[in-house]
């Protein structure tokens, strides 16, 4: 006969294991229809889980700040569902929430493309206009490889062979589609809503070792409406027209060049703008008492072991090569 403590301090009892959707409608209508997910004792929790034993709970709506992150973690599995949808043959690995969006690596022989976007998105509304419900269950370990095996999904094998032998296998469903992840979700994909764009693919090596195969990482962005992924669009925007990289391009100050990563070409422009900033700064040093010197670039590692404390170097010296 579990106890409920919510946060107002109330307690409600139950007969028996309760249902987070269960507690949520006995509490009242708006809370069962507001109610995406449950904290069962600090823990993120799908709503559909049961609670067996006294806990405390507390509900996550989509005013809650962990609401965001689901959307996210959900917003992959929906993308990697309509990947495989409309490219049939692809192999999918994982898909984290990251900050401000998510991503998914996907295993193809052809890359992915930002041309693609525009037929996935679609598929994505799809998905979500079906309000698949997201059904988790536990599997045996040789049941799930085996599974995955069987689909030619290699890669979600190899992730299940790694873990830990006394780990639940958790695998969820929304509708037809299913993959290994511990959770928790929404309810269903309805639940991600439609504030969502792809955003850009790169190239990943699977497990981040370069002898492993390249993977496609495509990258979204989800929020839990339409005014906020806007905002997010209009900073994004405004980021790029104040990029340092395309202001030295198009006035003609510098550029960069693959073979020199993280070194600037000085344009005949940029380099006047570069020398009226160090006059500047030289002259106001000199107002300020300071003394300039100049240290070599590079130096043996040995070398700077056996130099003072930063501590014990005068504070009148500033360095000439800043």
């Amino acid at each position: 006969m579990p106890a409920i403590t919510l946060p107002d301090g109330s307690v409600r009892s139950f007969d028996g294991p309760v249902t987070g959707t269960a507690i949520a409608e006995a509490i009242g209508p708006g809370l069962a229809k507001a109610a995406l997910a449950m904290e069962v004792n600090g823990a993120l929790q799908d709503i559909g889980r049961s609670v067996t034993e006294d806990a405390a709970v507390r509900f996550i709506t989509r005013k809650d700040p962990e609401s965001l992150e689901m959307i996210r973690h959900d917003a992959a599995h929906v993308l990697a569902e309509a990947v495989q949808s409309l490219f049939p043959g692809t192999q999918v690995t994982i898909g984290p929430s990251i900050e401000n969006g998510f991503y998914y690596d996907f295993y193809r022989n052809e890359p992915f493309s930002p041309e693609d976007f525009a037929a996935i998105e679609a598929r994505m509304k799809e998905i979500v206009a079906n309000a698949e419900p997201f059904v988790r269950e536990v599997w045996p370990r040789d049941k799930a490889i085996a599974f995955f095996e069987e689909k030619g999904e290699r890669f979600k094998a190899e992730l299940i062979r790694d873990l830990p032998e006394d780990e639940d296998i958790s695998i969820y469903r929304q509708g037809e589609w299913l993959d290994l992840c511990r959770g928790p979700h929404l309810r269903n994909t309805k639940d991600v809503g439609t504030a969502f764009k792809l955003m850009k693919v790169a190239g990943a090596y699977w497990r981040g070792d370069h002898r492993n195969p390249m993977l496609t990482r495509i990258y979204g962005t989800a929020w839990r409406d339409q005014k906020e992924l806007d905002a997010h669009l209009h900073q994004l925007e405004e980021a790029e027209r104040r990029d340092h990289r395309r202001i030295g391009r198009e006035m003609d100050l510098f550029h960069f060049q693959e073979e020199a990563v993280g070194q600037i070409f000085w344009h005949h422009k940029g380099w006047r703008l570069y020398c009226a900033l160090q006059d500047y700064m030289r002259r106001a040093q000199t107002r300020g008492g300071y003394q300039e010197v100049r240290t070599p670039q590079l130096l043996d590692r040995g070398l700077v072991g056996s130099l003072r404390p930063l501590g014990q170097i005068p504070s009148s010296h500033v360095c000439g090569n800043c």
